[in-house]
């Protein structure tokens, strides 16, 4: 987010911490260091126990096998320049078996280490971006992880909706000005989209996340899910979505007065996390105090009306979903709100070709 945006909510920031409470540290303690609380009604004995995960470093999940190195090599055999073989490596990666390649099929709870990508040739967005991270700087390449601002979108699992994030790659050509993304589904990707490069141990936070919350309630899943929540914060904890979540599975189980630390914190790490400032709201709805759910509630009202990121989201979504019409309204509020953001205007641009080939006009 652009320090103009940063410093245009500061304000809106400052008064919304004064509504709330300092996170509980006993409370944040009890949540990073002490075992899964006991479930109710949903006893497990000790054959339906589960081993703890093996919680390897960053630099271990990164590391290439001698038949990935190999791969990697010989996928750019024959190319020259940083171009021609960053494009090489995402097509040896990509293209079927038939095609001389690796053949990775996009599979969105895929959440796997490179090694397993390449041993089972599907993944995420995140699992494939690791992978070939890892593969492009064995190469010599200069290649990141990116974190990119797409339209929102969701799915099910466990009877639960989830809030999808997307990740890539994206590689720094050298004697160039240019930089190269690489994405899984490139047909998806758009330049415009709101993204930051990240280090590995941000992409190997979420990598934990991702394993902690693919899993369901269960007792016996308890610890295993606070491993990887634990291991996801002890990476970076200054990601405000990872405490959100682990207030997410402490409501799961009942633990109100640990939830609403951990949702408290969230929001302290990022007092313009919108999510977790609507997951505290309707927490104090739920155990009665309206006053203090409308009032957070209104700050999220405010944030998103006033944000010309967010307008440029919704516009995203609109347009993502064939609602030319209000992509249009949403994107035009953007602009007039930040008239120097130039990727508003390349969304206005496609807003207004496909309207005009639906014959809708401007």
């Amino acid at each position: 987010m652009p320090l103009m945006v940063l410093a245009l909510f500061g304000c809106a920031s400052n008064r919304l911490l004064t509504l709330i409470d300092e996170p509980a540290p006993d409370l944040i303690a009890r949540a990073l260091t002490q075992a899964a609380p006991a479930q109710p009604n949903k006893a497990s004995t000790v054959a339906d126990q589960k081993p703890l995960p093996k919680i390897v470093s960053v630099a271990s999940i990164m590391t290439l096998t001698p038949a990935m190195a190999s791969f990697a090599e010989q996928a750019v055999a024959g190319a020259h320049g940083d171009a021609m073989r960053v494009r090489a490596l995402h097509q040896a990666l990509i293209l079927p078996a038939s095609a001389g390649g690796l053949g990775i099929g996009y599979q969105p709870l895929a959440t796997l280490t490179p090694a397993q990508v390449f041993r089972t040739r599907e993944a995420n967005c995140l699992s494939f971006s690791l992978l070939f991270v890892a593969m492009a700087r064995h190469l010599g390449l200069d290649a990141s992880l990116n974190d990119v601002a797409v339209p929102p979108s969701w799915t099910m699992n466990n009877d639960r909706v989830q809030f999808m994030r997307h990740v890539n790659a994206k590689v720094d050509l050298r004697f160039s000005s240019d930089d190269m993304v690489i994405d899984l589904d490139m047909s998806n990707y758009r330049p415009y989209y709101q993204q930051q490069l990240i280090d590995d141990k941000t992409a190997i936070a979420q990598y934990y996340n991702n394993l902690a919350m693919s899993l369901d309630n269960s007792a016996s899943n308890g610890d295993i899910k606070l491993a990887y929540m634990r291991a996801a914060l002890g990476l970076d904890s200054a990601q405000s979505y990872l405490w959100n979540n682990l207030a997410a599975i402490y409501m799961g189980w009942d633990q109100s007065a640990v939830a609403e630390a951990l949702y408290l914190k969230a929001v302290q790490v990022n007092p313009d996390d919108v999510t977790a400032i609507w997951n505290l709201s309707e927490f104090y709805r739920l155990r009665g105090n309206t006053e203090l759910a409308n009032a957070l509630q209104q700050r999220v009202t405010e944030y998103r009306d006033s944000n010309p990121y967010y307008q440029y989201r919704l516009a995203s979504v609109y347009f993502a979903d064939d609602q030319y019409e209000l992509a249009a309204q949403r994107i035009q509020s953007a602009i007039a709100k930040q008239p120097e953001e130039e990727r508003f205007y390349r969304l206005a641009e496609d807003i207004y070709q496909s309207m005009e080939h639906q014959g809708k006009g401007l």
